[in-house]
């Protein structure tokens, strides 16, 4: 049984791996691997512009995006290039449709990721 003095030793600086798909109510697009094992604003930015965004727009040309408030999400060059892909359709920390956080009636990737 494990007390309060009890600890767990980590491993620091481990291998990661940072992955990112979407989900609609007819397909799932991704799975995308990040070859960085640090994603900041600009290479999300990167995954957007040039992998997630012209298959939702190919497929789902009105889609509303939804992304969580993690740092890379809300950099100035995203919401920006959100606001022009995505006018008054995409929901997230900053943007023009409020989003909770952890308000689990609309996480839907932490229930079927």
């Amino acid at each position: 049984m494990a007390t309060a003095h009890d600890y767990r030793e980590l491993e620091r600086d481990s291998p990661k791996v940072n992955v990112w798909c979407a989900l609609s109510h007819t397909e799932v697009i991704g799975p995308f691997f990040f070859a960085e094992t640090t994603i900041n604003s600009v290479t999300y930015l990167d995954m957007l512009e040039m992998y997630a965004v012209p298959q939702m727009q190919q497929h789902q040309p009105d889609v509303i995006f939804q992304q969580d408030g993690a740092p890379p999400h809300w950099g100035m060059i995203v919401r920006d290039f959100l606001d022009e892909n995505f006018p008054d359709r995409w929901c997230g920390r900053g943007g023009p449709i409020p989003w909770p956080p952890r308000s689990p009636d609309i996480t839907l990737l932490d229930f079927f990721l």
